[in-house]
């Protein structure tokens, strides 16, 4: 049962209404700041509680680990450490994927190139894999229950593994979260794939939660589908304006045509916590309602974090802003290391971690451990050096010189290339002023700052002074961003 109620008599009725809903399909709206999360969680635990003698999952599901962490949490908060006791679990959706094409596999509904059952699942080739540019895609099919290597030819070319490479990590079975999806679709055109997903849902989950549903694509709601048909209670829980993984086929006007279709009980979640000042409210209204907005301008000096569409206009403007991923793209390994650094600065700096580590240390063959002994003193050599005012170029020789000593995985041969730019943005950013984080709009999802900097681009510019068209991607990207301030956003001038 939960922890303590106390709280409860702080939430709104809209809120209230939402959490205890007793319908099987129920759609939540929710505007930036209105306690999404605080009714994701409130349902999980009512969902979990209210029927202890059936043995099925209660599972929520997000897109981006760092939001399933902070649901987690909350649960964890509201509810206590029972609510989270196997096989009740809040994951990603890729975590989700993963699981319904592991038991497709043990089903025997499909079969693995090479007959593998278990397999590792990266988040893309590009750490693991050499990557060049092609526009020969070698992806994986399903041909009557088999899964089969098939390349494909795109229009214009791309980052991608060979397919040699592709071929022998499918068959040493290793693939990504995308092999996992181009799976799950071609196997979803047979009948005996879709009636063993339903029944893995009728028997192992009675009521699953997604968070941000207008980040789904067609395949994700293809799968809400199954679920339901399976009498699995389900909740969707997002907001069209803030859909921003158009990139991977989200659609927000299928997903709200998918919800009337579904008859989906809707509740909207209105009333804002976030906003501090009658300003943040009125610009938030205002954006919504598609009518032009005029961002006052500031320095960065002012700003707690400093907000734009791509980590290069972060990169580009005053030396304050410390972004929190760079990718030199002079070579996976170069890029990894210099990650790695980013790293170092950003943790002394900051108290904050690289976005890309992870990736980063799963090039270098390292884990976190083997990151403290072995190349943190190599790295913090490489900081104080770059801060003492060292040319970059000799820096990275010698950084590279020590690395290999220690690192077995890591080619002198293959560093050649130094990533002379990267190691001078890094170079400017060691002062002793205090630094500003800077995150894209789509890291910044979901969280939230007293006062928030944009670096605004020419078009985005343009689309303010003409009003924001939740249609548009970049649009909506904007919108995500100029609605993280409790206080204040402004225009980094």
């Amino acid at each position: 049962m939960p922890k303590s109620n106390a709280g409860l008599g702080a939430l709104t009725s809209q809120q209230l209404t939402a959490s205890g809903c007793p319908d099987s399909r129920v759609y939540v709206q929710a505007a930036p700041g209105s306690g999404k999360t605080t009714v994701s969680a409130l349902r999980f635990g009512l969902h979990r509680f209210s029927a202890l003698s059936d043995p099925r999952a209660v599972v929520a599901v997000s897109f981006t680990r760092s939001a399933t962490e902070e649901l987690r949490a909350r649960v964890f908060r509201q509810w206590g450490s029972a609510s989270l006791r196997w096989p009740h679990r809040i994951v990603t959706l890729d975590t989700l994927l993963c699981d319904l094409l592991f038991h497709l596999l043990d089903e025997d509904v499909l079969h693995w190139p090479g007959g593998r059952r278990e397999l590792e699942v990266m988040d893309s080739w590009r750490t693991i894999l050499p990557i060049q540019r092609s526009r020969i895609k070698p992806v994986l099919q399903v041909d009557n229950g088999h899964i089969v290597i098939r390349t494909f030819h795109e229009h214009r070319p791309a980052s991608h593994p060979s397919a040699l490479h592709f071929k022998g990590a499918i068959l040493a079975g290793t693939c990504t979260h995308d092999n996992v999806r181009e799976v799950l679709q071609g196997a979803l055109t047979t009948a005996s794939a879709r009636q063993a997903l339903v029944s893995y849902f009728e028997t192992s989950v009675r009521s699953l939660t997604v968070d941000e549903v207008f980040d789904a694509n067609d395949l994700d709601r293809d799968i809400f589908s199954l679920a339901a048909s399976a009498s699995s209670s389900l909740t969707l829980v997002g907001d069209p304006w803030q859909a921003l993984y158009q990139f991977r086929g989200a659609r927000p006007t299928a997903m709200e045509q998918y919800i009337s279709e579904n008859r989906f009980t809707t509740h909207h979640l209105g009333v804002s916590f976030r906003w501090e000042n009658d300003r943040q409210s009125w610009m938030t209204r205002q954006l919504r309602r598609r009518v032009p907005v005029r961002l006052l301008e500031g320095s960065a000096g002012e700003a707690d974090v400093v907000l734009a569409h791509k980590w290069k206009q972060l990169w580009g403007c005053d030396p304050l802003v410390l972004p929190l991923a760079i990718k030199p793209g002079v070579g996976q390994v170069q890029d990894a290391i210099c990650t790695l650094l980013l790293n170092e600065i950003t943790q002394n700096a900051l108290g904050m971690q690289a976005t890309f580590l992870h990736d980063a240390l799963v090039t270098l063959g390292l884990d976190k451990e083997a990151l403290a002994v072995m190349a943190r003193p190599c790295l913090q050599a490489a900081v104080a050096d770059l801060k003492d005012g060292h040319q970059p170029a000799p820096v990275w020789q010698r950084l590279i010189a020590s690395l290999t000593d220690r690192i077995p995985t890591i080619s002198a041969a293959e560093l050649t290339r130094k990533p002379v730019s990267a190691l001078h943005l890094l170079q400017l950013r060691l002062t002793d002023s205090q630094l500003i984080p800077g995150l894209t709009y789509h890291q910044s999802k979901g969280r939230e700052w007293n006062t928030v900097g944009i670096k605004l681009n020419p078009a985005e510019v343009a689309a303010l002074a003409n009003g924001l068209d939740p249609a548009q991607e970049d649009h909506r990207a904007l919108y995500v961003g100029l609605t993280r301030a409790r206080l204040n956003t402004f225009a980094l001038a």
